[in-house]
């Protein structure tokens, strides 16, 4: 099992992991339930912004090429509805410009799939570590 130095854990944080592929939304699901993280789970941009609507969530995690509205769109109209709002990109076609558009469009976290368990668990507790801004 996997598991977080509790100086970089946010106990209790709640995590949104949005993908189209729902094996990676189980397992990043379970993953993050496995280190003491709650989740939820949206296969699209507007599944998730309805789950941002009905819960408190600390931190979007979503992948950047879905049906709909990418990753970046997401994360922007993510943050106009909850400012502040902790967000990292996930993409197998991670490019410069794609990495730059995701900061721009408001998120502090990137990364390229395919990655390991403890690369996105500890990207995870390091940003929920930070203090809000």
């Amino acid at each position: 099992m996997i598991t977080l130095p509790s100086e970089t854990r946010a106990v209790g944080s709640c995590i949104l992991v949005v993908d189209d592929d729902e094996g990676v939304r189980e397992n990043l699901a379970e993953l993050f339930g496995l280190v003491g993280y709650s989740v939820l789970t949206a296969a699209n941009a507007t599944e998730a912004m309805e789950a941002l609507r009905k819960h408190a969530v600390d931190l979007l995690l979503t992948d950047y090429r879905m049906p709909g509205p990418n990753g970046v769109e997401l994360i922007e109209s993510a943050r106009r509805a909850k400012p502040g709002l902790r967000a990292v990109l996930m993409t197998a076609f991670g490019d410069t410009f794609t990495e730059i558009e995701s900061v721009r469009h408001g998120s502090i976290g990137y990364l390229n799939k395919p990655f390991e368990a403890d690369e996105i668990t500890g990207l995870v507790g390091r940003i929920l570590s930070l203090k809000r801004e």
